[in-house]
């Protein structure tokens, strides 16, 4: 019996949650739930996601790294803020 438990341990492969438990978790979404979830046109998403840099090519699909886009709208927003005071 432990020699089947085993075999389906090594098929899993290691728990590597437990190495990246204090450190922080990136969060990746595609264009569509991006869209949905900034109550943004679809276009517009993307567009904005090139802007930013926040975009990330794996094989045929787009993922889009939100820690990346939530960084460029807020430097956008300051240097907003400072053009409207001057």
């Amino acid at each position: 019996m432990a020699k089947k438990d085993t075999k389906q341990l090594l098929r899993k492969g290691p728990d590597l949650d437990k190495y990246i438990e204090g450190r922080k978790k990136k969060r990746f979404t595609t264009y569509a739930l991006g869209a949905s979830d900034f109550s943004m046109n679809y276009y517009s998403f993307i567009r904005l996601a090139k802007e930013a840099g926040a975009n990330i090519k794996i094989k045929k699909n787009v993922v889009v790294d939100l820690d990346i886009l939530e960084a460029y709208l807020e430097e956008q927003c300051t240097d907003n803020k400072e053009d409207e005071d001057v």
